[in-house]
């Protein structure tokens, strides 16, 4: 399909060949000291090291994920060897060859040691927050499915994130819908083939605890996170579980001081590390509703710790201007 890994990789190949051959205007242009490849690939680094050489500049590399294993997990069936190789093979060169490299990934280190490569000047960096958008009301219908919603059920738990399978929507309905004597509800905003899916499971089942609206504004998002109890986030990638995601939408999450209940495979989320987390035990429904049962014998006191947790560590561990002063510190090692 269109979004498959060849019309991906079609992409990805235009950018960079124009990038590659405008190198020397580039760099003829702005004459640049550092050259920084930021971008989720490591494809970038080829183009940023032919830009950064021409004016005897440095370059940066920042590893924000396990990439190539990404690639592998995420496109299992469409990837060939000989591509996946490749995509090994950009991942060390850029490792190995930038001046510098930052690392996203909290287990970085760990990361290139068993690719045995020996990164120059590696420092680790918290992921820095995004920013939010500013809440904006409803519409009009929602805000009123809402509140019946509310008046029914002491809980309830907001879906984060687009309708996918990547997301789990599945666990938190299926979860939410055993748990509907306990006094549990849901809010998923969402369109898409998967939102049939869901609707389907709620229909079949008599599920009235769940609501699901249409997909909503990034504004009307926070509204709706805002108005919940705690925040449902599924993410079922394997190959973050060991040296921990770079998860800037986690981060976003966080921002709005509400408890969260982790769907992952990895414990080294930003979320659990803050302490705001009821991780579930397992990425199953019945590992959700576990987690949902915890969180409902949580008293107010309890609940408001862990809503305190995400806040703070959002205000602190990974403040922007403080990581970004970190980062300019490790980028003024090149010259000492």
């Amino acid at each position: 399909g269109a979004r498959g890994v060849g019309e991906y990789r079609k992409s990805v190949q235009a950018f960079l060949k124009k990038l590659y051959v405008n190198a020397p205007r580039l760099a003829e242009r702005y004459r640049p000291e550092l050259v920084i490849a930021a971008s989720g690939y490591p494809y970038d680094f080829f183009c940023a090291q032919r830009i950064a050489r021409l004016p005897r500049g440095k370059t940066v590399f920042e590893l924000r994920e396990p990439w190539a294993e990404q690639r592998r997990e995420k496109y299992a069936a469409e990837d060939s060897r000989i591509n996946q190789c490749i995509a090994e093979y950009a991942t060390g060169y850029a490792l190995r060859g930038a001046d510098a490299v930052v690392s996203f990934l909290q287990k970085g280190e760990e990361y290139c040691r068993e690719k045995g490569i020996t990164p120059a000047g590696l420092t680790t960096l918290p992921m820095p927050a995004p920013p939010q958008a500013a809440p904006k009301p409803l519409r009009e219908e929602d805000a009123a499915a809402l509140r019946v919603l509310r008046e029914k059920y002491p809980v309830v738990a907001a879906y984060t994130g687009q309708l996918n399978a990547r997301r789990l929507p599945e666990l938190l309905v299926g979860a939410v819908g055993n748990l509907r004597e306990q006094g549990v509800a849901a809010v998923i905003a969402g369109n898409g083939g998967y939102k049939q899916l869901l609707r389907r499971m709620v229909r079949e089942n008599g599920w009235e605890n769940i609501l699901l609206l249409d997909a909503q504004s990034e504004g009307r998002q926070q509204t709706l996170y805002q108005s919940a109890d705690l925040l449902y986030y599924g993410d079922d990638r394997r190959c973050d579980a060991k040296y921990g995601g770079c998860a800037p939408f986690l981060l976003r999450l966080m921002q709005n001081g509400k408890p969260l209940l982790t769907a992952t495979h990895s414990a080294e989320n930003a979320a659990q590390k803050a302490g705001c987390a009821i991780a579930a035990g397992e990425v199953t429904q019945r590992g959700v509703e576990e987690a949902l049962l915890q969180f409902i014998s949580l008293n107010g006191e309890g609940r408001a710790a862990l809503g305190r947790h995400a806040a703070d560590a959002v205000r602190t561990t990974h403040a922007a201007a403080q990581v970004a002063r970190d980062y300019r510190s490790a980028l003024l090692r090149l010259w000492v």
